[in-house]
């Protein structure tokens, strides 16, 4: 559930406003959600954010307690939204956690202002090349929309480890999304061609991956992380006992593995 004493707040982002809560002190880490979802999914990790970091989890527009995006729905959109709320809050050179969509978010982010971000961690996040849904599932896409048994029905089996006490309130989190964007998110992410753009990327990678991920392949991760030609600094790694979301799934080994991670970022390069 979310932290009663973490407030939620929000920044205007160009003519939206976009919600987000905050916890922790050091470097700051945006935390951008994925598809059905919410800042709701890193609740755990804001309620013990590792040393050393400063977490941001936002609503995506569309998503939340955001506006809605006010613009057709592209990954390019939500990334230049992302970027807007680093730069609205002055954050220096943040890292990036994204999940699921909102991990080719932040591909997208990356490959947009190479210079902007000191890390990438993509959690079952699409590959660069998109995600493809079929087309005779869209209708099933529609259905969606107010029905929570279905939805729940559909999320269960990703979170295959560990569903969390407050799963209930994810499955509403996802029936708040603006109602274009049950199949906008879908059609956004279909035929994405991010791999020439992340090569300019000279930053610290990591591609975490479930590997009892339904979704996200292990070609698929393999292909993120084979995206990154101008960094050597590039991990990749599977957890063999989670599913779609370490970071729900297994909250205190994510916060350890985040917290390693930035540490040795620090090393480094200082955080500013």
């Amino acid at each position: 559930m979310i932290p009663a004493d973490i407030p939620i707040q929000h920044v205007q982002v160009e003519d939206r406003r976009i919600a987000y809560q905050e916890t922790g002190e050091g470097r700051a880490v945006v935390l951008v959600h994925g598809n059905f979802a919410s800042k709701r999914w890193f609740s755990d990790l804001l309620a013990a954010p590792p040393a050393g970091a400063r977490l941001l989890a936002l609503d995506l527009p569309n998503f939340g307690d955001s506006d809605p995006l006010g613009a057709p729905i592209t990954i390019a959109a939500y990334a230049e939204a992302v970027r807007g709320f680093a730069s609205a809050l002055d954050l220096d050179r943040p890292a990036l956690v994204g999940h699921s969509l909102g991990g080719a978010v932040v591909l997208e982010a990356a490959a947009a202002d190479p210079e902007a971000w000191s890390a990438l961690v993509l959690v079952d996040g699409s590959a660069p090349d998109g995600l493809t849904t079929p087309e005779e599932h869209y209708p099933l896409l529609d259905l969606f929309q107010g029905n929570g048994p279905l939805l729940k029905q559909a999320l269960e089996p990703l979170l295959a480890s560990r569903r969390p006490a407050d799963f209930d309130d994810l499955v509403g989190d996802g029936l708040r999304m603006h109602p274009d964007a049950f199949r906008g998110n879908a059609r956004a992410l279909t035929g994405l061609d991010l791999a020439p753009r992340l090569a300019a990327y000279e930053g610290r990678v990591l591609v975490l991956r479930g590997g009892l991920d339904p979704l996200i392949t292990a070609e698929m991760a393999q292909r993120t992380a084979d995206a990154f030609t101008g960094t050597e600094r590039v991990e990749l790694e599977t957890w063999d006992d989670v599913g779609h979301s370490p970071a729900t799934e297994a909250p205190e080994r994510f916060a350890a593995r985040l917290g390693a991670l930035l540490e040795a970022l620090d090393a480094e390069e200082p955080a500013p």
